[in-house]
């Protein structure tokens, strides 16, 4: 049997990197996107909260692929941003499935994506 499983990624922009927790699989939207802020709570403590998060930008991408957040460092437009991303994926019964961190605060425009991108998937 499969089942449709989360995950959450974030892009650092500044080392060109991805970043997430491996093995990390939630069953809902929901836990994938509080993990990614999470993420982004801990880029913004690396940075020292020098990133501008663009939360009106658009949400693009598909539903196995979703950015829903840029930012970037001091604002500048023409480096490469930050991201946060959804993937979704089918899976088998032996991918085990992790609860989420969360994120310590969330601020109005946070709240706001999170129902942004969970009435997407709905």
């Amino acid at each position: 049997m499969t089942s449709i499983i989360y995950q959450a990624k974030a892009g650092d922009g500044f080392k060109k990197q991805g970043l997430k927790r491996t093995n990390s699989f939630f069953n809902t939207p929901q836990e994938a996107v509080s993990e990614a802020l999470a993420l982004k709570e801990q880029m913004d403590t690396t940075y020292d909260n020098k990133i501008e998060w663009d939360y009106n930008g658009k949400i693009t991408g598909s539903y196995a692929k979703m950015n829903f957040l840029r930012g970037y460092l001091g604002g500048d437009r023409k480096t490469k941003p930050f991201y946060l991303q959804i993937v979704s994926l089918e899976s088998n019964e032996k991918v085990s499935k992790g609860s989420p961190i969360e994120a310590k605060k969330l601020n109005t425009y946070e709240k706001k994506v999170i129902k942004k991108v969970i009435n997407l998937f709905k």
